[in-house]
C-alpha cells in the first residue's frame, strides 16, 4: 500500500562554507566597525583635551610676559613676543592680544587680521577660558581658538589659534591601522572557516553519499560503506584531537548501517524460512496426488511380480513384465525427484531459466488435483525464447501457489448450485518493449470479494477454512516476484473469477553469460 505524502518544493541550497564565511565576515566587519568608531571617538576626545591643555598653557605663558607690555602699551614688544612664541611651535596658526574692548593690539599675521576673527568670542571681563573652532575661507583646515583673560580680563585677552591637522592625521593613521587589522582578521577567518567547514562538511558529505547509494541491492550484496570522521589526507593527524558531536554522528550512522545490514540478514533468513514453510504447505496439499502418482506404478509392479511368480519359466512374458516394471519404477523416480527438488531449500544464486519449463513443471506437480475435480488447464506460450534471470525453484513455487489457489477457488465455486466446469488458462507473451514478459493466470473460480482484494497479499490473511490455507501464498509470491525485479497485479470479481498478472524482465545477454 502506497502512503500518500506531500511533495514540498526543494529549498535553494547554500554550501556550509559560504554560510560560515558570510557569518564570519559580517561578525568581524561589524565588530571592527564598532571598534573603529569607539577608538576614533576616544582618540579624538583625548587629542582634543590635549590640544586644549596645550593651548591654555601657551596662552598662560604669553599672558604672564605680555601683562607689562599691555600696561605700558608697548605694541612692538608684544609683536616680538608673539612672533617668538609662534616660531617655537609650528602648530600655532596665529596669536592675538586684545584689550578689554576686544580690539586687537598685536598679532602674528603678516598682513591685516582676517575679519572673521573679530567675532569669534563675545567676551566680557571675567577669568573664563573660552574655546571655539575657526575655519578660514581659503583653507579647509580646522583651527582651535583659545581665549585666556589677562588679569581677569581687566587689561585684555590673549587668543591662540592652533591647527587640528595633527588630530586629523593621527585619527587617519589609527583608522587605517584598524581597517588593516580588520582585513587581516577577515583573511585569517576565511582560512579558519575553510578548514573548519572542510572538517565539518567532509563527514556530512560522506554520510550523505553513503545514504544516497544505500539500497537493497548493496545491502543484499553486503557492499555497504561506512562513514569516516576525517578525510584520508588529514585523518592520521586529526585523530589526536578529542572527539565532538560530529564524531558521535559518524559513529551512530555507522552503527545504524551495521544494524541495517544485520536486520536485513535476519529478515532474509526469516523470509527463506517463510518461503520454505509455504512450500511445505503446498507439498501437503499435493500429498494425495503424489500418493496416487506413486501407488498406481507400485500396484502395476506388484501385479507384474505376482504374474512372474506364477510362471517363472515363461521367459518371454517375464521379459515384458520386467520392461513394464522398469517403466513404472522410472515414473515413480520421476515423481519423487520432482517433489524432492521442489521441497529442497534452494540456493541463493540465480541463473538464466526458461519460464516455459518452470510452468510445465508446476502444472505437472498439480496434475492430480486438476484431474480430481475435472479442471481443464490451458497453457499458451510464444514461439520466441522466454528466458529470465532468477531462481527456478522460487519461481516454480510462485506458479504452483497460483495454480493451487485457482484450483481451490474453482472447487469452492463447484460446491454451489449450477457450478460450471473449472478452467484455468495461463498465457505467456512478450511485452511491446521486448524487455519483459507477461504471464497471465486466469481462472473462473469463486473470485475475491471487493473488500478483501487489498488484503489478500497481507501475511496470514486467508478466506479458506481452517486447515486449508496458511495465508502466506500470495504474500510470499509477491516478495519473490519483487526480488526478481518484477510486478504482480491482482484483478478479481466475486463469483466470476480471478486474473493475476506477473511481469518479469527478460534475461540480458550479460546475465546469460554469467549463468
Amino acid at each position: 500500500m502506497t502512503i500518500p505524502f506531500t511533495v514540498k518544493k526543494e529549498k535553494s541550497k547554500v554550501p556550509l562554507f559560504w554560510k560560515f564565511t558570510i557569518g564570519m565576515v559580517v561578525v568581524v566587519a561589524l565588530f571592527g566597525s564598532i571598534n573603529v568608531a569607539l577608538v576614533h571617538r576616544i582618540i579624538f576626545s583625548s587629542l582634543e583635551d590635549e590640544l586644549q591643555q596645550r593651548s591654555i598653557f601657551i596662552s598662560q605663558v604669553i599672558s604672564q610676559r605680555a601683562i607689562n607690555y599691555m600696561l605700558f602699551d608697548d605694541v612692538v614688544a608684544m609683536n616680538v613676543l608673539l612672533d617668538e612664541v609662534k616660531a617655537a611651535d609650528e602648530t600655532i596658526e596665529y596669536i592675538l592680544i586684545c584689550d578689554q574692548d576686544c580690539l586687537i593690539r598685536a598679532h602674528t599675521f603678516d598682513g591685516p587680521v582676517p575679519s572673521g576673527l573679530y567675532d569669534v568670542h563675545e567676551r566680557q571681563m571675567s577669568s573664563e577660558v573660552l574655546s571655539a573652532h575657526v575655519r578660514f575661507k581659503d583653507r579647509e583646515q580646522l583651527i582651535r581658538d583659545i581665549s585666556i583673560p589677562l588679569l581677569d580680563g581687566s587689561i585684555g585677552f590673549v587668543r591662540v589659534g592652533i591647527t587640528e591637522e595633527n588630530i586629523a592625521h593621527t585619527l587617519d593613521q589609527a583608522t587605517e591601522t584598524l581597517f588593516g587589522m580588520i582585513i587581516v582578521l577577515i583573511g585569517i577567518s576565511l582560512v579558519g572557516t575553510f578548514i573548519f567547514s572542510y572538517l565539518v562538511t567532509s563527514p556530512v558529505k560522506d554520510i550523505s553519499n553513503i545514504a544516497e547509494s544505500l539500497d537493497m541491492q548493496s545491502i543484499r550484496e553486503k557492499n555497504v560503506m561506512f562513514a569516516s570522521r576525517y578525510p584520508t589526507k588529514v585523518g592520521k593527524v586529526m585523530q589526536i584531537l578529542p572527539g565532538d558531536e560530529i564524531d558521535i554522528l559518524v559513529s551512530k550512522f555507522n552503527e545504524m548501517v551495521f544494524r541495517l545490514q544485520q536486520a536485513y540478514d535476519e529478515l532474509a533468513g526469516a523470509q527463506k524460512k517463510l518461503i520454505h514453510s509455504e512450500k511445505l504447505a503446498s507439498i501437503g496439499t499435493l500429498a494425495a496426488g503424489v500418493a496416487h502418482e506413486v501407488n498406481n506404478p507400485l500396484a502395476g509392479i506388484m501385479n507384474c511380480i505376482s504374474r512372474m511368480k506364477k510362471n517363472p519359466e515363461n521367459h518371454l512374458e517375464n521379459q515384458k513384465y520386467l520392461e513394464m516394471m522398469e517403466e513404472a519404477t522410472a515414473k515413480v523416480e520421476w515423481v519423487i525427484k520432482n517433489l524432492l527438488n521442489f521441497a529442497r531449500q534452494p540456493a541463493s544464486e540465480k541463473s538464466t531459466i526458461d519460464i516455459k519449463q518452470a510452468l510445465n513443471k508446476s502444472i505437472s506437480l498439480s496434475s492430480h488435483r486438476l484431474e480430481k475435480i475435472s479442471i481443464k488447464i490451458n497453457l499458451e506460450t510464444p514461439a520466441e525464447e522466454t528466458f529470465v534471470y532468477g531462481s527456478q525453484n522460487h519461481l516454480e513455487q510462485v506458479f504452483l501457489n497460483l495454480i493451487l489457489n485457482s484450483i481451490d477457488a474453482i472447487a469452492e465455486k463447484q460446491q454451489q448450485p449450477q457450478g460450471e466446469k473449472g478452467k484455468i488458462s495461463i498465457t505467456v507473451s512478450r511485452l511491446s518493449d521486448l524487455s519483459s514478459i507477461l504471464m497471465e493466470f486466469k481462472d473462473n473460480g469463486i473470485g475475491i470479494p471487493g473488500e478483501n482484494l487489498d488484503k489478500v497479499i497481507d501475511p496470514f490473511f486467508t478466506t479458506k477454512s481452517v486447515g486449508k490455507g496458511t495465508g502466506l501464498g500470495l504474500s510470499v509470491s509477491l516478495n519473490i516476484i519483487n526480488d526478481h525485479g518484477g510486478e504482480l497485479e491482482i484483478f478479481s470479481e466475486h463469483k466470476k473469477g480471478t486474473t493475476i498478472n506477473i511481469i518479469l524482465p527478460l534475461a540480458q545477454e550479460n546475465e546469460s553469460r554469467q549463468s
